[in-house]
């Protein structure tokens, strides 16, 4: 083994020593932050268009938390989310998310948010605004940013 090569495997098994190996390969972060928005506003299209391809933005394995505002609302892993969304889907009013205050927060291949705003109920009658409260993180899987746990409220 020559004097670089050896040089260059001490070098990058001290980067994974001391824990720089996931931020070196993690996205730049504005392209980060980025990616996380285009994933809240996905969600909110997919929502409003009552699409089951929303699944396709979850993560997909058993450990995949929602929790809405409702008692009861809670769905784990693919399936959860699956009957989750198909019954939200079936109500009459269609649900989206009116966002005025975002913050995104990124850290190697893992990001969460926080945001405030409305969720947006249409229907047959007029439309009904309630204040919504969402934290969520997320995780870089496959180039794109998938969600880990939806977390939402109505405050009080």
């Amino acid at each position: 083994m020559g004097a670089v090569t050896r040089l260059f495997a001490a070098f990058a098994a001290l980067l994974l020593v001391l824990g720089f190996g996931p931020r070196a390969a993690a996205p730049p972060r504005k392209g980060a932050e980025r990616g996380v928005r285009q994933a809240l506003v996905r969600l909110n299209n997919r929502l409003a268009a009552r699409d089951l391809t929303i699944l396709e933005e979850f993560m997909p394995d058993a450990e995949t938390l929602l929790v809405g505002s409702e008692i009861g609302e809670v769905a784990r892993g693919r399936m959860g989310l699956e009957a989750h969304f198909r019954a939200l889907f079936e109500r009459a009013a269609i649900l989206a998310y009116d966002w005025r205050e975002v913050e995104v927060a990124v850290h190697g291949p893992v990001a969460w948010l926080h945001a405030e705003g409305h969720a947006v109920l249409r229907g047959s009658g007029p439309e009904q605004r309630r204040p919504y409260r969402l934290t969520a993180v997320f995780e870089l899987h496959q180039g794109q940013w998938k969600w880990r746990l939806f977390h939402g409220s109505e405050p009080a």
